[in-house]
């Protein structure tokens, strides 16, 4: 057993080594996907950006914490004066859930033009904006 140990430490050693590199250079990485998009929501206090007001056209479940539920959230915003389809997640308390309607007013938080990094700041559920009669406010 002694020999077999002493034959592959070094082979062993090696792949301890390539292991940890490889969780280490992982980990580095930047998140993608809806992964990105709960990033941004929970670090955007922290960096700048302005805040616009967005109409929201639909939402969609994503994730479940206990201090609420992540949903991603597409919405309409004006930036520079061109209308954009953007999308971002929000943490909505449980309670809020069932106010969550069509038309519902947004404000985001965004950087540049083209609105890379965006996130929801908060909404709005004091003022909905009517888009037409035949819309329901169910989600998609």
């Amino acid at each position: 057993m002694m020999e077999l140990m002493a034959k592959y430490s070094t082979l062993f050693s090696w792949c301890v080594l390539a292991l940890f590199l490889y969780l280490t250079v992982k980990g580095l990485r930047e998140p993608t996907g809806n992964a990105k998009l709960i990033k941004d929501c929970a670090t955007q206090r922290d960096w700048y950006g302005p805040e616009k007001e967005a109409v929201l056209e639909s939402w969609s479940p994503l994730k479940t914490t206990r201090k609420g539920e992540y949903f991603i959230f597409h919405f309409t915003i004006v930036i520079d004066r061109q209308t954009q389809h953007k999308k971002a997640a929000a943490l909505v308390k449980t309670k809020e859930i069932d106010r969550l309607k069509q038309g519902l007013k947004l404000r985001v938080k965004y950087q540049g033009l083209a609105a890379k990094r965006i996130a929801v700041a908060g909404m709005i559920f004091d003022e909905v904006i009517n888009q037409s009669p035949d819309v329901s406010g169910t989600a998609v």
